[in-house]
């Protein structure tokens, strides 16, 4: 595996951590480097800087020559003054005899002779001659003063002080690269763990939108590039949910026009028999009614009974066409307020015989919303009715409410009913089945009404939702009507 590849497979807080490395690698090296050379520099230097003192101290010393005092009181005085930073030693000597200076009694040998007195060059040259020791060196100066040689002056120094100096300096500038290497280090896992966080999140949510959840929403919480990722992403599950209900209503409509091609056959072979029974029902009640009061009534009972059968066979065929054929739509401003307390008021006799309360808790006033008011009421009187249904057995209350539900950034602003009853409540295994055509949790149920329910609310581009109350028993529906037409409409 080439390093390349090997790299790539890394996190990118790994990548750059290593790449901050490496670059903290390369500055202590160029540290190094500049503090070798500069060292050599300063050292050399300090070198120089000594040998020019020497001079310095030739020309001092003309002083205590032949006409100058050899007192060891002055001459210890001449040495301090000649004291500087590094010299660790100053001796001088003359004749072989020392002076003055700190030093064994017999002197280490210099490396050279002392010259003769013979006469010099009126041009005086002064050689240094420097130790052999690390960090250390010995200068000796010749006194020839009225070119007469009186002797020398000789001077130790080390430059384990200076060393000392750089080193110092060295390992301070060492361990602030390292101190600013460590806050790097901590500012870049901070960082990147910033970054890569809502990155991780992303990639969650893709791998959920995967698995088939398209009502994943990234949160957007920041305006970098980050931010934008997540915008785009909700973008793409959004468009991947409509497109996904786009082919959900195109498969809905297939079957549906398969429903309506066997609907057509079927209601004209069911409804002229249904017909029939029910203009015999009529004669038989006028013509054949018994002359004892119990026997009448009892008769009566019958035959409202069947009458009752014949309408619900009548009501299914109707909705079984009214499914299996295409919707058209007169959208007009509805007064959905109206509307509801319309629908309620037909079915408060249901209601009341199924000893269930209605609790309508509506606003004063709602917008209009745009609509086919016949359809949506079919929609609404749909829901009421279920709701009563299902509570026919122990009664209870059904609450209907409406409001609006202000704009996100995903959807526009919305009418929304609800409907809450206090029966049995949905299994949570019915509910991705509920709107489906022929599924039906109700004894003798087809399964049409919430189906229906469903395209009309869809054909208006709203939606249709179903589950169960926050910690109560029963039911809630919801419908959410847009209250502007999509441009696409």
């Amino acid at each position: 595996m080439r390093v390349g590849d090997l790299f790539r497979r890394l996190s990118l807080t790994t990548r750059l951590g290593l790449a901050f490395t490496f670059i903290l690698a390369v500055a202590a090296v160029a540290q190094t480097v500049l503090y070798l050379r500069f060292q050599d520099q300063m050292l050399g230097e300090a070198d120089a800087s000594y040998k020019t003192l020497a001079t310095a101290i030739q020309a001092a010393a003309t002083r205590i020559g032949p006409g100058g005092s050899k007192d060891p009181k002055a001459l210890e005085e001449f040495r301090e003054k000649l004291k500087e930073k590094g010299v660790r030693e100053i001796r001088i000597k003359q004749g072989g005899r020392l002076l003055t200076g700190e030093m064994p009694a017999e002197a280490p040998p210099t490396g050279r002779r002392r010259p003769r007195s013979a006469p010099v060059p009126q041009d005086i040259e002064i050689e240094g001659v420097v130790g052999e020791g690390p960090g250390s060196g010995e200068i000796v100066v010749p006194l020839v003063i009225e070119r007469r040689y009186l002797g020398q002056v000789t001077i130790k120094y080390s430059l384990e002080n200076i060393r000392a100096e750089l080193e110092g300096n060295f390992r301070s500038g060492l361990y602030a690269l390292l101190g600013v290497f460590a806050v790097g280090l901590a500012v870049i896992l901070v960082v990147t763990r910033n970054a890569t966080r809502p990155v991780e999140a992303v990639a969650e949510a893709a791998r959920q939108v995967a698995d088939g959840h398209l009502d994943v929403v990234v949160p957007v919480d920041r305006a970098d590039e980050i931010g934008q990722l997540a915008v785009a992403f909700n973008r793409m599950t959004s468009a991947l949910r409509e497109r996904q209900d786009l082919l959900a209503r195109l498969s809905a409509a297939e079957k549906r026009a398969e429903i309506g091609h066997l609907a057509a056959g079927l209601a004209h072979e069911i409804k002229n028999p249904l017909n029939a029974l029910s203009l015999g029902l009529d004669v038989l009640r006028r013509r054949h009614r018994p002359a004892d009061e119990a026997a009448a009534a009892d008769q009566s009972t019958r035959i409202e009974a069947l009458r009752g059968e014949i309408n619900r066979l009548a009501t299914l065929i109707n909705n079984f066409l009214a499914f299996g054929r295409p919707l058209s739509l007169t959208i007009a401003p509805v007064d959905a307020l109206t509307l509801v307390r319309d629908t309620l008021a037909e079915l408060s006799e249901t209601a009341e015989r199924a000893h269930v309360a209605i609790d309508a808790d509506l606003p004063a006033e709602l917008p209009r919303v745009p609509a086919d008011g016949s359809l949506l009421k079919s929609a609404v009187w749909n829901l009421v009715q279920n709701g009563i249904q299902t509570m026919e057995r122990d009664g209870g209350r059904l609450a209907v409410t409406a409001h609006v539900a202000p704009g996100t950034p995903e959807e526009a602003p919305r009418l929304v009913f609800s409907f809450e009853d206090e029966g049995p409540g949905i299994e949570p295994a019915h509910l991705a089945r509920l709107f489906e055509p022929w599924f039906s949790t109700k004894e003798g149920g087809v399964g049409l009404g919430l189906a229906m329910v469903k395209r009309i609310v869809e054909e208006h581009g709203g939606r249709v939702e179903a589950g169960n109350r926050d910690g109560a028993r029963g039911a809630v529906f919801r419908i959410r009507l847009p209250l502007a037409i999509a441009a696409s409409e």
